[in-house]
């Protein structure tokens, strides 16, 4: 496979090290007119230049408020497109988007990688044996200096609602959202939700005025007590430590499940464009 990449920030980085570690990627082409580094790979500058090599999928890895304009003009060369969250800046631009894939017939996937978390993905296998009664999510950082066209919402709590529907298969029914702003008065950086998923209650915590990183899951069930720590893939079961089901990491997961998306293959965790629009909804319906 010949795979392109736009896009060389933290996360644009972050993907160039999974894809450079898949032994089945023949080649891999890089965009990004303002990135001076250094690369193995050939770095294209010029935009059409980019689009006109033999290009199997492309994964867009810019800022969000790039997305809905590269997007646009990828579609029409490129069939097989892997899009970072959150998928564009507001619900008008994704669904802008979605229609233009369904006119071109696009393949599109989107980057909720945390789907692929190893912990997550054998805490929603333990849990299909269990009734969920509750949900506490952290998510908790320090000031991202990268990040300036976003707030909190959209950059943490995208994944963590997604994840709240990705683990219960269920819709959010309810939610409340309390933000403020002590960096930027433009983007909220801590916020708290509260929430139910039909009989489900769920609390989400969202931050970037921490001085370490923390995420993490408890779940409450009928029969355990399920304790998960994404950042160091470790889940425990009542107080006792579970050995993950899952030894990927939470890129290489998400890659493994586009490349089969994008050779016809059925998948069962790969993000779509209306998982991004279902989230989407949930927060300009009560922001």
């Amino acid at each position: 496979m010949i795979i392109g990449l736009i896009g060389l920030g933290k996360m644009g980085k972050n993907h160039l090290k999974e894809l450079e570690k898949n032994s089945k990627i023949k080649q891999i082409c890089l965009f990004d007119p303002f990135c001076k580094e250094n690369f193995q790979h050939v770095l294209y500058d010029d935009f059409d230049s980019f689009l006109e090599e033999k290009l199997d999928a492309v994964i867009i890895a810019t800022p969000t408020n790039t997305h809905l304009q590269i997007s646009l003009k990828v579609f029409t060369k490129i069939k097989n497109v892997l899009i970072e969250k959150p998928l564009a800046l507001n619900l008008e631009q994704m669904l802008h988007i979605q229609d233009i894939a369904k006119i071109h017939k696009i393949k599109v996937g989107i980057g909720f990688c945390e789907r692929f978390n190893p912990v997550i993905l054998t805490l929603k296998e333990k849990l299909l044996q269990d009734e969920v009664i509750s949900i506490n999510i952290q998510r908790i950082s320090l000031y991202p200096q990268r990040i300036i066209d976003v707030g909190v919402l959209s950059d943490l709590s995208v994944h963590d609602l997604d994840l709240l529907r990705f683990l219960t298969q269920k819709e959010i029914t309810k939610i409340n959202i309390h933000k403020d702003y002590y960096h930027n008065e433009r983007f909220e950086d801590e916020v708290m939700m509260s929430l139910e998923l039909g009989h489900i209650l769920a609390s989400i915590h969202n931050s970037w005025n921490a001085k370490k990183i923390t995420r993490k899951v408890t779940i409450l069930g009928k029969n355990h007590t399920y304790e998960a720590d994404l950042k160091n893939f470790t889940l425990y079961i009542d107080d006792k430590k579970v050995e993950n089901l899952y030894n990927n990491s939470p890129l290489q997961g998400e890659h493994k499940e586009f490349f089969k998306f994008l050779q016809g293959t059925t998948t069962q965790n790969l993000a779509s464009i209306e998982d991004a629009l279902k989230v989407q909804e949930i927060l300009e319906r009560v922001c």
